[in-house]
């Protein structure tokens, strides 16, 4: 009886930290969304924010479809790996590929912190 309680336990702490993970990346989505149109309306030198938060929706809503995959951590760490390695060569970047490469690496690297480490910060 007592495993039985500790089993339910433990699934259902898997479950909220499913559903917690989910709620993450879909408050991270809407929060980058609602900056990257109200900087873009701003314009002038708000343009470089407009561009590294529109940088970070196609990886957020990428993420939402891994995120009840077994191997979302690898294909996360793998994708921020590519970024990283694209900003290597920052003499020959622009200014706008800089800031999507940025944004696009702060979103593969905080899912990936998420996804392994849930409880790295309580929100």
């Amino acid at each position: 009886m007592e495993f039985d309680r500790l089993f339910e336990k433990v699934i259902s702490n898997e479950t909220e930290v499913e559903q917690a993970f989910e709620e993450f990346l879909s408050k991270r989505l809407a929060g980058a969304e609602k900056i990257q149109a109200m900087t873009e309306k701003k314009g002038g030198y708000s343009t470089l924010t407009a561009i590294h938060y529109k940088a970070k929706l196609k990886p957020y809503a990428e993420s939402q479809k891994w995120a009840e995959k077994d191997s979302k951590e690898e294909h996360f760490k793998a994708k921020a790996k590519e970024v990283y390695e694209k900003l290597e060569d920052l003499d020959s970047l622009s200014q706008k590929q800089f800031q999507t490469l940025m944004g696009e690496l702060e979103v593969w690297g905080e899912v990936y912190i998420r996804a392994t480490k849930p409880n790295s910060i309580k929100l």
